[in-house]
């Protein structure tokens, strides 16, 4: 495979390596590349989406292959689904704001439909954020976007993969349950699928008030606090957070019963207009 690959410009480095633009016949895609201690994670993403099949929610992935560079060092390589618009991070600081509630409303339900295929084949993403959400030009000329970057994913019921988050790792979109325990399940995709509608309304990270990871750890480990609900969306958008953002893993909805709240059931099929 390597043999029908151009590497080109790097356009991202990550917790797991660097991705650069790739071309083959005439084809642009996305090089991850990863040295050392990331190396057994890029193969491990590699399984998983190998695993997942195509689905039109997630990153699509083309396999993969070790190189070595010129220092001796040995590099693998995953090639994988060129996203031209970048990341939904960078679509909302590109806007300098939130998205509109329409834009939320199908975007959501997007990335439910790829959490419900993930958690249908067996697995948890374990770091689902808008950083890790793609976005794509759809066929109608707006913007779909898809799930990626399953480095930190993980076999339900399983010790975590190496290069998975650690269990003592605290951060904006971890529930109650997971910080200190290592409950890495798919209730926290959940949660974090409900941080990152709260963020995508306000263009700003559900726990942008806290002043450190130590205060975000309190607040989420020690006062089992959930991120505000805000009061200028609609009744139905409200509702959707609550249930993403229950405290009891237990009583938390899954991907597939998501999919039927009214806030993304009643979705238009035709995909969101590309304003930028």
């Amino acid at each position: 495979m390597e043999h029908m690959i151009t590497k080109g410009i790097l356009v991202g480095v990550g917790s797991s390596g660097k991705v650069h633009m790739a071309f083959s016949n005439g084809r642009l895609l996305a090089l991850k590349s990863s040295c050392s201690s990331s190396y057994s994670s890029l193969q491990k993403e590699e399984e998983i989406l190998h695993s997942l099949g195509h689905c039109p929610d997630i990153v699509d992935c083309f396999g993969g292959y070790s190189t070595q560079e010129g220092n001796g060092v040995l590099v693998y390589n995953l090639v994988l689904e060129y996203a031209p618009v970048g990341s939904l991070e960078s679509l909302m600081i590109r806007r300098k704001s939130g998205l509109l509630e329409s834009e939320v409303q199908r975007f959501t339900r997007m990335i439910v439909r790829g959490l419900r295929d993930v958690h249908k084949e067996g697995f948890v993403h374990c770091d689902l954020k808008v950083d890790n959400i793609l976005v794509f030009h759809s066929e109608n000329g707006g913007h779909k976007v898809k799930i990626a970057d399953f480095g930190h994913a993980k076999r339900s019921g399983r010790e975590e993969f190496s290069g998975a988050l650690g269990s003592q790792h605290t951060s904006d979109d971890t529930p109650p349950e997971c910080s200190g325990n290592g409950e890495n399940e798919a209730p926290k995709d959940i949660w974090s699928l409900g941080c990152m509608v709260v963020e995508m309304f306000t263009g700003k990270p559900a726990w942008m008030n806290c002043k450190d990871v130590n205060e975000l750890a309190v607040r989420i480990v020690s006062w089992r606090q959930v991120p505000k609900v805000l009061g200028n969306i609609s009744e139905d958008a409200k509702d959707f957070l609550r249930r993403c953002l229950e405290k009891d893993p237990t009583e938390r909805w899954t991907a597939e019963r998501l999919l039927s709240h009214p806030f993304i059931a009643q979705v238009p099929a035709s995909e969101v207009p590309a304003s930028q």
